[in-house]
């Protein structure tokens, strides 16, 4: 869900997303605080698109919010299928909006995020677009992009141009722009799944890789979202990123990561993911026996018993010249993760209280529930639809923080915050003091301030 003024009344209307042949909606706020759907022939028209994020921003400089869709998903799609291909809808200034056909490239793949910025500092509003994953081939690197626009709403991507390390950087789950040097430019950060925290620098419109200077060590993670913030008010951004938290089977550190190798190890065309993690100081292969050899058939012969599967190591799976060529991704924090920044604007881990470890994190609200000026948060998420070997995660019923504005953050219990949302939260808008809540399958739920 996002929000925006599209027919200029002063009130803030709605989009929600679409999917699974149902299109995106635009809900128009009345003068009471309620809202009404409007239909859209150009949303009905793209149904069978997957929206992943959106956008309002001014794309082609008449002053009206236009709308831009990106599209994602994954089992309904092929690797280049046109249907992954973004929009975008202009605005004419009464809350119409009609799909632009040359706005944008090719851009058939399967995305998470949209973010908006002067990029090149020509005055006109660029784009940033994560590739999430490539439709029945995880997990290869899909396709992000940066697109730069001319101004009347024509974009090109210029990826290669501005950083080519942006083009396959891995699958990326969240973005945002941030002034972190200081230079009044746009750096952009990036999170994603198996991807460390990664800061590009605008150098003269350009973006590069400047990771090292903010972070101590390695950050890779299970990421799902970013908030960015100066919480301790020293004029330096601080991060929460929303991760998968510390109520799992897996245990990870730098020392003993979990780690994913990817190959078609059988020469049929596949990609075979192959996820370990250590137990009792040896890394082991997550996958069942059974999972294996419906995976990879050739393995039926070398373990003809679930015994000789047991205790078996990577190693004991694949012989060295299998293995050449693999791919290899790993995860070191698996903590929904606070980096407060210093007076040199370093990033440094800060503790959080451990309620928000409890389930995987996908949305970081700031709010002011207890209206005492400083910046509190709300943190939701959870996972209903696991493997079961896996589990639910659905022990996060909206955890809220109480900030003090020194960058120190104290859990509120449950019963004092009055939160109690069960489901997969995915988006949290406020609107006249009001929290919307998205969540899968089910209808919006509202909170508002007592």
């Amino acid at each position: 869900m996002i929000k925006g003024d599209i027919n200029g009344d002063g009130l803030e209307d709605v989009y929600v997303g679409g999917g699974s042949g149902k299109p995106g909606t635009i809900y128009i706020q009345q003068s009471g605080g309620g809202f009404v759907a409007k239909s859209e022939p150009a949303f009905e028209a793209d149904k069978k698109s997957s929206d992943a994020d959106a956008v309002f921003f001014d794309a082609n400089g008449d002053g009206k919010p236009d709308l831009y869709v990106c599209s994602g998903g994954y089992d309904n799609f092929a690797p280049d299928d046109p249907l992954l291909q973004d929009r975008l809808y202009l605005n004419d200034g009464k809350g119409n909006f009609t799909k632009s056909r040359d706005a944008l490239p090719k851009m058939h793949s399967s995305k998470s995020c949209v973010r908006v910025a002067d990029i090149n500092g020509d005055g006109h509003p660029d784009l940033f677009v994560g590739g999430r994953v490539i439709p029945g081939r995880y997990p290869e690197m899909p396709t992000s992009y940066v697109l730069i626009n001319d101004g009347k709403g024509h974009f090109a991507d210029q990826t290669k141009q501005i950083s080519s390390s942006l083009q396959h950087i891995g699958m990326v789950t969240d973005a945002a722009w941030v002034d972190m040097n200081g230079d009044k430019k746009p750096d952009l950060i990036l999170v994603g799944e198996w991807m460390p925290v990664t800061v590009m620098i605008n150098n003269n419109g350009k973006l590069v890789d400047n990771t090292t200077t903010y972070f101590d060590g390695p950050t890779n993670g299970w990421w799902n979202k970013i908030l960015v913030e100066d919480f301790n008010h020293d004029g330096h951004p601080d991060l929460i990123i929303g991760n998968e938290g510390l109520n799992t089977q897996c245990k990870v550190s730098a020392a003993e990561p979990a780690e994913m190798y990817y190959k078609d190890f059988d020469d049929n065309g596949a990609v075979d993911p192959i996820f370990c993690f250590y137990i009792q100081d040896k890394s082991y292969p997550y996958i069942s026996r059974d999972e294996l050899l419906e995976q990879i058939s050739i393995m039926r012969s070398r373990f003809p018993d679930y015994k000789s599967y047991a205790d078996a190591s990577l190693g004991d799976i694949f012989t060295t010249q299998e293995f050449q060529g693999a791919g290899h991704l790993k995860a070191t924090n698996l903590s929904t993760s606070y980096y407060l920044s210093d007076s040199k604007g370093k990033l440094h881990i800060s503790e959080l209280p451990l309620e928000v470890q409890s389930s995987p994190v996908f949305t970081i609200t700031t709010l002011d529930y207890d209206h005492d000026g400083n910046k509190d948060i709300l943190l939701c998420g959870n996972i209903n639809k696991a493997r079961l070997r896996l589990g639910k995660s659905d022990a996060n019923y909206g955890i809220l923080l109480k900030g003090d504005a020194k960058g120190h953050f104290a859990y509120v219990p449950q019963l004092k915050s009055g939160f109690h949302l069960w489901g997969d939260v995915r988006s949290v808008l406020e609107i006249n003091k009001t929290l919307l809540f998205g969540i899968n399958q089910q209808g919006v739920k509202a909170y508002k301030e007592n």
